[in-house]
């Protein structure tokens, strides 16, 4: 019990609702409760030293609200938070608003406050705005398992695809391919982009696909709010028309590409359709998963993502396989219907955005519900840390896929098979995916930031160290060295290069908070989208039609990589000038 002395209010006065700010830029109302629930000794007896705290102006900075005070929000019923809906771990030294724990999204979604959804005061948050994290009810593991699986395997379809784009590159350049014209006379470049087109946009679909579902979302959560709608039809309405639409493009994409005789409609097919499917599919399902996942998010991202490098080692061989045995037209079809026949399930068990909407009190004390935001806010974007952060996403997308675009044909280049080179961008994919797995659990031991730092310098070191050194010995006559030179630098980039896909999304909701996650990833993933269409159709420029000097393909791709590794630098510096000093971030 405080001293009345330092305690100048009266028992009447402290039965009262009171509004104190935390001590920030600026402050920010919350409400100490009164306390009508039955609760243990102990935990009555913490909640009244908090509460006697914040009247004597003792407490500096409030964690989170034990109870929440039902007339001011409207909610009948009081629960307690449970010590495991967040972890003070994955908080860091982040403020966090007081909020209320519910198994009921619908409840707790009408305690967040106003300015974190698409207001028109986004402008004026502060730094503890979108940096906030409120707290979430506990997630059982089935559910959690669920979530994983189902991103597992829709990130094999569209990220695993993206890197197995080299196997259909080397084919339409080589002379038994039976779907482009004889007199179109394709270069490398061009049929690049075709890969990377559809690569680019499966993460800058994201500009659109994040606020079409906010918007969807939104509708139906009004529609259940006012009676006309129920949980269940408000997901059918949102992610899941989303996803099964994304299905049917990406499956559309390939079809039509198995009955077209030109680069350009290789470009609109394989590359456009596919790409804004692979988008739709991509987001709803990976979008929310960061929020099923609190201690071990690193290590749970490193395993969906995963998926990119296992889908990859099964469709490398695979797609070989069938371009030599039934040709590329009848590749494609086969391609689709098994899109089609995987897919649907994995479109229609998309899990549900624990943010799902915002809903706030008007003047007039009415609910209003408002979109879940999905833009970056002025403050935010003017801030170091998330414009290093885009500088490094675009710098690593524009690198990164260079040489997995590059595998087969440069294996070819050196006086190896095409089966080799796709043998090898196999192995390369099935590296990659044990080291996301290793390096989003790495990354949660020793701090993910560090872990991404080191894994971008490897990656850059990988390229500009043994690719290049591969180069010169080609270009000297020495092709063994060459090709151990190769094999070497495909082992070690395939493990560095698996830290950025498991630790990035994991650091925009450690560095931006889980709140601001879904606009942050969506932005990132647009740049990422943007650098991925930028630099493999330059890296195709260097490298010529049918050349085989790839000095300066390497030497674009090495510094991209280094720039990247540079930014994410600037990144670890500036959070830590932000939240203090540690060692382990």
């Amino acid at each position: 019990m405080a001293d009345e002395a330092f305690c100048p209010l009266t028992r009447g006065d402290r039965d009262k609702p009171r509004q104190i700010g935390f001590i920030a830029k600026r402050p920010v109302p919350i409400a100490v409760p009164q306390i009508h629930a039955k609760r243990p000794a102990a935990t009555d007896r913490h909640v009244r030293q908090n509460e006697e705290a914040l009247e004597c102006g003792s407490a500096s900075i409030v964690i989170l609200s034990l109870f929440h005070h039902p007339p001011l929000q409207g909610i009948e019923k009081m629960e307690p938070l449970a010590a495991d809906a967040v972890s003070l771990s994955t908080l860091g030294t982040r403020r966090t608003r007081a909020g209320v724990l519910s198994s009921d999204p619908a409840v707790w979604a009408r305690a967040l406050p106003a300015d974190e959804g698409n207001s028109n005061d986004d402008d004026d948050d502060d730094d503890g705005s979108f940096h906030s994290t409120p707290p979430l009810p506990p997630v059982p593991r089935t559910k959690q398992a669920a979530v994983l699986a189902a991103a597992f395997v829709a990130i094999s379809l569209t990220i695993g695809y993206n890197q197995s784009y080299g196997v259909f590159q080397e084919y339409y350049l080589s002379e038994k391919q039976d779907i482009l014209l004889a007199d179109s006379s394709p270069q490398t470049a061009l049929l690049a982009f075709v890969g990377t087109l559809g690569a680019g946009l499966t993460w800058a679909g994201s500009i659109f696909v994040n606020p079409l579902l906010s918007r969807i979302d939104h509708d139906a959560y009004v529609r259940q709010q006012q009676g006309t709608g129920s949980q269940t039809s408000r997901q059918s309405l949102s992610s899941r028309l989303v996803t099964v639409v994304g299905v049917g493009l990406m499956a559309g994409g390939f079809l039509l590409a198995s009955f077209v005789s030109r680069v350009w409609q290789l470009l609109l097919t394989q590359g456009l359709l596919y790409g804004i499917g692979s988008s739709m599919l991509y987001f709803p399902l990976l979008g929310p998963a960061p929020e099923y996942f609190s201690q071990h998010r690193g290590t749970a991202m490193g395993l969906m993502l995963a998926g990119g490098g296992m889908g990859s080692i099964i469709l490398s061989p695979v797609l070989r396989v069938l371009l030599s045995g039934v040709g590329g037209r009848w590749t494609l079809r086969i391609v689709a219907a098994a899109y089609l026949v995987v897919g649907m399930p994995v479109a229609w068990s998309v899990p549900r955005s624990r943010f799902p909407v915002v809903a706030t009190a008007d003047g007039n004390g009415q609910q209003r519900a408002l979109r879940r935001r999905t833009h970056v806010s002025a403050t935010l974007l003017a801030t170091p840390t998330f414009l290093l952060s885009a500088a490094t996403a675009l710098c690593q997308s524009a690198g990164a896929q260079l040489p997995l675009t590059f595998i087969p044909s440069y294996s070819v280049a050196l006086g190896l098979t095409a089966g080799t080179g796709a043998t090898l961008l196999s192995v390369a994919n099935m590296i990659n995916a044990v080291a996301r797995v290793a390096t989003g659990y790495a990354g949660d031991r020793f701090g993910r930031l560090n872990v991404l730092a080191a894994s971008l310098s490897g990656s850059a070191v990988a390229v500009g160290a043994l690719w290049g050194m591969s180069v010169r010995s080609s270009a000297s006559a020495e092709q063994e060295q060459a090709s151990q030179l190769w094999i070497a630098f495909i082992v070690l980039y395939s493990v560095a290069a698996g830290g950025y896909y498991a630790l990035f999304p994991a650091t925009i909701a450690d560095v931006f908070g889980i709140r601001s996650y879904a606009s942050v990833n969506g932005f990132i993933y647009f740049v990422r989208g943007c650098g991925t269409m930028v630099g493999s159709p330059i890296g195709g420029v260097l490298l010529g039609s049918g050349s085989k000097d790839y000095a300066d393909m390497v030497a674009w791709d090495g510094a991209l990589l280094v720039s990247s590794a540079l930014f994410m630098g600037g990144v670890r510096w500036a959070d830590a000038v932000r939240r203090g000093w540690a060692w382990r971030a």
